[in-house]
Formats: structure tokens, C-alpha cells, sequence
């Protein structure tokens, strides 16, 4: 083979990786689709369609907007913005195992015109955080594809340091496991905050005991919902961030940056 041949031979290998990359980390649908409008957009995960329908994406966190005294998170104005553009044009949606959360939402998978995940887009541009719910857990690989190439670019939320903060509603921080314990409630992991992590017994078959064990005395980073105790004696942490899936709980390596 010549070296032109050669060259054109590598290129052809180089473009076909590169698409294949970029397709992973915007995530393509597979499977039925319906197709719809978007009427109105809440904020950066939550829409309403032309028919009535209020839609919560699945896989995703978008910073909270404040409607009624506008201190809105960092970056949620930008993902709300993303979602707006795509106001009055159709798009594609595909329903989730579970079919609504208990706010009554429909839990869906949007995507664009091309058939290219809204979810993925958001994430790859650093727009929102990606979170694993059962029984909702596809796309995950490339939701995960998504976030990290936004991440390694330290674009949008990963320019934050991620220090615990005592505060309801989604949360991602860095924390030291100091103990592990379990009762009828799942695993309950203590930390170096006023915070323990819980593993719901519903959901605690992801977790064999041995890796759970392992994470005693590990930094971690944990990402759920975070509540705070009512009534909490002195003794209990007054946080509970509550993590339904592996996919949301693991050991810091070096390569990942506060």
C-alpha cells in the first residue's frame, strides 16, 4: 500500500471513531418514537407538549430556576434557554419504563429533529448533571459519554467545585465515607459532613455488600436528592442524600478534579 493509500486509509479510520464518539456522546435513538410539539418550557428538564402533556426528561438535572425572586442557580437560565429554542418545532419523544414521577410528569426521552438526545446535548455542554434512576436507565452509557466530555473541558457546571452543602433538592459533592452500617432502611453511609448516604432497601440488590464494605474510609463523589432530617436527635446526621444506583456512587480516582 503507498502512503497515500495509507493516508487515506487512516483518515477514513480517523473520521469513522471520531463520528462514532460523537454519536455516543449525543446519544441517537433506538426503538419506537412518537412524535410531538413542545408548547412551553419550564426549565432546563421540564416542558409542557401542545397536548396538555407536562414532561420531565429522564437522566438529567438541570440547575433550578428561582420563578418567583429570580436568584436562579448558575447556568439554569442556559439550559432553560437550549430548551426554549426548540419551542414550536417538533420533536421526538419515547417513554420511559416508568411512566411519570409523583408529581404526576410523564417521564420521557426527548430528542431532536435528527433523532439526537436533548438529555445528551444538554449534558455535553456542561448544562446539567447526569442521574440513574431505576427502572430508567437507558442511554446511561452515553449520558455518561455526554457529561464527561463536558467535564474534561471543564465547560459550564464543571468549572464549580463540587464542596457538600447543606441544601434540599439535587445534589453532587465530594465526601469521605467514615462508616457503614445496615438495618431495615438499606445502607446507610456516614460521612465527614453532616450528611449520610442511604441506600434504600428497595433498591440495594445494585449494591453487593463487598462493594459497599469497600468504600469505608474512600473519598467518593454521591449524587441524589438531598433531604434534611425532621427531628434528628444529636446523634444522627441532620442530611440524607439518597442514591438509587451505582452509576451515581463511586470512589474519586486522580483523574477526576474538585
Amino acid at each position: 500500500m503507498n502512503a497515500l493509500k495509507k493516508r487515506q486509509v487512516f483518515l477514513a479510520l480517523f473520521l469513522f471513531f471520531s463520528f462514532t464518539i460523537q454519536a455516543a456522546e449525543q446519544c441517537e435513538a433506538t426503538g419506537e418514537l412518537e412524535k410531538a410539539q413542545i408548547k412551553r418550557v419550564v426549565d432546563g428538564d421540564t416542558i409542557h407538549l401542545v397536548d396538555g402533556r407536562k414532561v420531565r426528561l429522564v437522566g438529567i438535572d438541570t440547575p433550578e430556576l428561582d420563578h418567583k425572586h429570580g436568584f436562579h442557580d448558575p447556568y439554569a437560565v442556559e439550559a432553560t434557554t437550549f430548551l426554549r429554542s426548540l419551542v414550536d418545532q417538533f420533536v421526538y419523544i419515547q417513554e420511559a419504563k416508568s411512566g411519570r414521577d409523583r408529581y404526576g410528569r410523564y417521564l420521557y426521552y426527548l430528542f431532536d429533529k435528527d433523532r439526537i438526545s436533548l438529555t445528551s446535548q444538554l449534558l455535553s455542554e456542561g448544562l446539567g448533571y447526569r442521574i440513574a434512576v431505576p427502572p430508567n436507565l437507558a442511554y446511561q452509557a452515553c449520558f455518561e459519554g455526554a457529561e464527561t466530555k463536558a467535564r474534561n473541558a471543564h465547560k459550564g457546571l464543571w468549572q464549580q467545585t463540587l464542596q457538600w452543602q447543606p441544601k434540599a433538592g439535587f445534589a453532587i459533592s465530594h465526601v469521605a465515607i467514615t462508616s457503614i452500617t445496615k438495618n431495615r432502611g438499606g445502607w446507610w453511609l456516614e460521612t465527614n459532613q453532616d450528611l449520610v448516604i442511604n441506600l434504600s432497601s428497595s433498591v440495594i440488590d445494585y449494591w453487593p455488600a463487598q462493594k459497599i464494605f469497600y468504600l469505608e474510609g474512600k473519598e467518593v463523589e454521591v449524587r441524589g436528592w438531598q433531604h434534611q432530617r425532621r427531628n434528628s436527635k444529636a446523634i444522627f446526621k441532620s442530611w440524607v442524600l439518597s442514591v438509587r444506583h451505582p452509576n451515581d456512587l463511586s470512589e474519586i480516582k486522580s483523574s477526576i478534579h474538585h
